[in-house]
């Protein structure tokens, strides 16, 4: 039987400790956050320097008033509410000065936990420390501009690097007064205002300035405002800065870009100090786009991207030009952090993901070793997931019957995650991506029919995934739809084509279902880290757990381990486009297992781990057997690929 474990049980806690023995922290107190043991955790920190402690009090991190009574909290938050208290910090630490006070840290606290804010005087420009990748890249790309000011740089890093953040902080460490940021996903203009707001805003001069229809709701400027702030603040013009956010639609739309529209004159005059193209790997290769850039005037390009898998196999970028942040990269810092560290792992909270990728002939229960008769037709080796899930001009799949054989196994078969009441405990809220709206709409329909699935709220992100404003709009109205659904039911289950694949957060999903014919690596990377979020959540006994495994489940093994191969080694330029020799390509395959394991079915069926050979290797098989069998266009079954 599968083994799926997607959380442990966690006690999340804040503590608050004296050194009373060291004079240099006379007056200061620790206040910290952990899920494990309170004083366990303070002895990890202290023992290594011999250190006398005085626990002065620990308490859960949960609030204990509405309007989120009952959910947690870490120690940043309450960190946050102490610096609007006048309460002194350690610079870059979790010390707090309380002058001979320590009672009024335990009254704080107790104000903090039912929401009392007498006295609290909030304001804008949050406290934040960066990763240690993070400084790592801010201070790379800050010395290339330096000695290279018309130049560009890549941020080569996973999703949830905390791209905004970082991108922030070069501005303000490289004072860069004009600053225009790109993107082809309009909606994410709501993440970078959304950290505008938190950490930038009010400690410096400058202003948020966008006319993006999803930040319509925003308190942000208009151009127009924008000028008219500067023209009444004259004598602060030297130092006042502005972070403009624009839609790649917008830019190509222009008359001045290269477009049919009268607009964003302003762009095209100005002299940027810096361009930021956000999700570089989408829609920045091509001919409008390159004539809209090359209109821009900057003196400095950033690119941001987690899959710049053309970027790099065209050799846009030299070595001393790239930023790496990889998936195993945060995955080794995880498991490598220091437990003496008086801070709390940040990467703790990043799931591990897992790949398990099943032959969909077995299934359907067809047998296809020398292919197979299917509604009169020679059905052969090559399996079309998009040609599975087809359907007919009345929006019934083709191949009804088989699709409803395949969710019968699903949720029948001991090795197929849906397959048993604790399984389907585990996976409450998953993420199934196919090819056509109506595949999506006849698999909606099925589902909603199956005694087991019935008891799934299944919600349809209608769209087909292009990036437009329009596709935005839909986008973000899938999105709530999606977070409501969630909230009201305990089980869900969204069907998308192409929407709700990159720059989304759904904290709630645990594993992403690959259901039709992905190749581009970028896309298919996209779509299966929106199962790696962070997220923590209390069960109705009060238990706090958080979400320790992420799962991608594929029904194209050929395919997933292809891609497998391509993400270990083509964003790598040792190895990108089929460089480096098998021996290191292996290797990266190696180190990628470790944190990224693939479960796949052997000859007998049985689920095994996949070794980093075996990824380079089964899919030459596989295609070796087409070739020799011969394939055909709306053939479907794939033949068991251990043999």
């Amino acid at each position: 039987m599968v083994k799926i474990q997607t959380s442990k049980e966690i006690t999340p806690k804040i503590y608050a400790y004296t050194t009373p023995k060291n004079l240099d922290n006379e007056g200061w107190i620790k206040i910290g956050y952990t899920e494990r043991d309170v004083k366990k955790r303070i002895k990890e920190q202290t023992h290594t320097a011999q250190v006398t402690t005085d626990i002065l009090w620990s308490e859960k991190a949960e609030y204990l008033t509405e309007p989120d009574k009952g959910e947690t909290f870490k120690d940043h938050d309450f960190h946050h509410f102490l610096k609007f208290h006048d309460v002194e910090r350690r610079p870059k630490t979790e010390w707090f000065y309380f002058n001979g006070e320590p009672d009024r840290a335990k009254h704080l606290f107790d104000k903090f936990v039912v929401h009392d804010v007498s006295d609290y005087q909030p304001g804008q420009g949050q406290d934040y420390v960066l990763r240690q990748e993070q400084e790592a890249a801010v201070e790379q790309t800050a010395a290339y501009m330096a000695e290279n000011p018309s130049g560009k740089y890549l941020w080569n890093a996973k999703p949830r690097f905390g791209k905004t953040l970082a991108t922030y902080d070069l501005i303000c460490r490289t004072q860069a007064q004009s600053v225009l940021i790109v993107t082809n996903r309009p909606a994410i203009a709501n993440s970078w205002f959304d950290d505008f707001n938190k950490f930038i805003a009010g400690k410096t001069n400058y202003k948020f300035v966008s006319e993006s229809d999803s930040l319509k709701d925003r308190p942000v400027l208009s151009r127009k405002d924008y000028m008219d702030y500067v023209l009444s603040h004259l004598d602060e013009t030297e130092e006042m800065g502005q972070i403009a956010f624009l839609s790649l639609q917008d830019l190509k739309g222009s008359i001045f870009l290269g477009g049919r529209h009268n607009k964003l004159k302003w762009v095209t005059d100005t002299v940027w100090d810096l361009l930021v193209i956000d999700e570089a790997h989408e829609g920045v290769d091509t001919f409008k786009t390159d004539t809209a850039f090359n209109q821009i005037k900057r003196k400095f390009t950033l690119h941001l991207s987690g899959t710049p898998f053309k970027a790099l196999a065209k050799g846009d970028f030299s070595a001393d030009q790239i930023f790496n942040w990889s998936y195993a990269d945060e995955q080794k810092a995880k498991l490598n952090w220091e437990r003496e560290s008086e801070k709390e792992n940040p990467y703790e909270s990043l799931p591990q993901l897992n790949l398990f990728t099943y032959q969909m002939s077995q299934m359907i229960g067809e047998r296809v070793a020398d292919g197979v008769q299917l509604d009169g037709e020679n059905v052969d080796y090559a399996f079309d997931l998009n040609e599975f899930f087809s359907t007919d001009e009345s929006g019934k799949f083709v191949y009804e019957q088989a699709v409803k054989n395949w969710l019968g196994t699903l949720s029948t078969n001991e090795k197929y995650p849906f397959s048993t009441k604790e399984l389907r405990n585990e996976l409450k809220h998953t993420f199934w991506l196919l090819d056509r709206v109506a595949s999506a709409k006849a698999l909606k329909a099925l589902l909603e029919e199956h005694p087991i699935y019935e008891n799934y709220k299944i919600v349809l992100a209608a769209g087909d995934g292009r990036m437009s404003e329009e596709d935005d709009r839909v986008k973000l109205k899938a999105l709530d739809v999606v977070r409501e659904a969630i909230q009201t039911n305990d089980k869900t289950i969204t069907l998308s084509v192409g929407q709700l694949t990159t720059g989304v957060t759904i904290p709630e999903w645990s594993a992403v279902l690959m259901l039709s014919n992905i190749k581009s690596p970028a896309l298919y990377m996209q779509a299966a880290f929106r199962a790696q979020n962070p997220h923590s959540w209390r069960d109705n006994k009060g238990n706090h757990y958080r979400k320790e495994n992420a799962y991608i489940f594929d029904f194209a093994p050929e395919r997933t381990l292809q891609l497998f191969d391509e993400f270990a080694n083509n964003l790598s330029l040792a190895t990108v486009s089929g460089g480096g020799t098998t021996t290191t390509r292996e290797e990266n395959i190696r180190e990628l297992l470790n944190f990224f394991p693939v479960i796949a079915e052997d000859h007998e069926g049985k689920m095994v781990k996949i070794d980093a050979k075996s990824v380079l290797t089964i899919p030459r098989q596989i295609k070796a057997k087409e070739v020799l069998k011969g394939t055909s266009k709306n053939s479907y079954l794939l033949s068991p690929y251990f043999k």
